[in-house]
C-alpha cells in the first residue's frame, strides 16, 4: 500500500534523519556501559504479560524521586533495552529509574496498552518505598505518560510528567503506515487521544519537542500544553534547538542538557 498523504510525511518520513543510524550505534554502546556500571535489576515483572517488565536502576545517592520511562515506537515497536543509557544520567542525579516495556499492537489496542502499562506504576511505587513518581515518555511513550498521569490513583503519587515529542491526538495517524498495526478508526482514535480530555488537577507537566521535528509534532506539543493550562494545570513548554525526534534524547543524558536540567529543577 502506498501512503502519499501529508500526514505520512509529517508523522513518518519527515521525522527520519540520516544521522539516526550513527546515533543509535552510540546509544547501543552507552546502553552496554549503563548495565555494566549500574548493575540494574533487569526484566522485573509488573504484570502477567510477556512485555509487562521493567529494568530498575538505583541511584547511588540520596533518592529524590523515582522515574518511570516509557519508550518510543508508535505503540508497536522498540524496547526498553534501547534506552538504558538514559537511566545512568538520571540515577546520577538522584533518581531511581525504571525503564518500562509495555504490550504492543497489533496484539493490543492503544487504549488497552495504557491499561496494561498502568500496573508498572503500582510496582515501581512498591519497589521504591512509595517515592513520588516522575513519568517521562518519548513519542508514543509520552502519550502513555500523559494518560497515566491523568489517572486518579491511590497506589502511588505522580509528582510530574515530562513529555518528549509526543502524540496526543491520534486522528492524524489514520491513513498512515503506522495504522496498519494500530487499526485506528475515527472513534477509537478519539477515544485514545488525551488531548480531548485533559483533566483539572493533573500533575505539573513539561512538554518538549525538537526544533527540527515536523510541524505536526511541534503542533501536537503546543496543543497539549495549551490544553493543560486551559484545564487549570501547571505546564511549561520547551522547544529544543537543533534537536530532531531522537537526538532530543541526548538532552536527558548530557550533563548540561536542557531536559536533564529541567528534571533536576522539577524536584527542587
Amino acid at each position: 500500500m502506498n501512503f502519499t498523504t501529508a500526514n505520512q510525511f509529517e508523522y513518518i518520513e519527515g521525522q527520519l534523519r540520516s544521522s539516526h543510524a550513527a546515533l543509535f550505534e552510540r546509544f547501543a554502546m552507552e546502553n552496554d556501559r549503563a548495565v555494566r556500571e549500574g548493575q540494574p535489576a533487569l526484566d522485573l515483572a509488573y504484570g502477567p504479560g510477556l512485555r509487562q517488565t521493567m529494568d530498575l536502576f538505583r541511584t547511588p545517592g540520596r533518592r529524590k524521586a523515582a522515574v518511570s520511562y516509557f519508550h518510543a515506537g508508535y505503540w508497536q515497536s522498540r524496547d526498553k533495552s534501547g534506552f538504558r543509557f538514559l537511566a545512568s544520567a538520571l540515577a546520577a542525579d538522584g533518581f531511581d529509574v525504571a525503564l518500562i516495556n509495555y504490550p504492543l499492537s497489533p496484539q493490543m489496542s492503544v487504549s488497552n496498552i495504557v491499561v496494561a502499562a498502568s500496573a508498572s506504576l503500582t510496582k515501581l511505587a512498591a519497589l521504591t518505598d512509595n517515592a513520588p513518581l516522575l513519568l517521562i515518555g518519548h513519542s508514543a511513550g509520552a502519550h502513555i505518560a500523559v494518560e497515566l498521569g491523568m489517572q486518579p490513583r491511590a497506589d502511588c503519587t505522580v509528582a510530574g510528567i515530562i513529555s518528549i515529542s509526543g502524540v496526543f491526538n491520534l486522528a492524524p495517524l489514520i491513513g498512515t503506515s503506522v495504522n496498519e498495526k494500530l487499526a485506528l478508526n475515527a472513534a477509537t482514535a478519539r477515544a485514545a487521544s488525551p488531548l480531548h480530555r485533559v483533566v483539572s488537577g493533573a500533575p505539573r507537566a513539561l512538554f518538549a519537542v525538537g526544533s527540527l521535528e515536523t510541524q505536526a509534532f511541534r503542533d501536537q506539543t503546543a496543543k497539549i500544553s495549551a490544553a493543560w493550562v486551559a484545564a487549570g494545570n501547571d505546564s511549561n513548554q520547551i522547544t529544543v534547538s537543533n534537536a530532531d525526534h531522537f537526538s532530543i534524547l541526548t538532552e536527558l543524558s548530557n550533563e548540561n542538557g536542557i531536559l536533564r536540567t529541567a528534571i533536576r529543577d522539577f524536584t527542587k
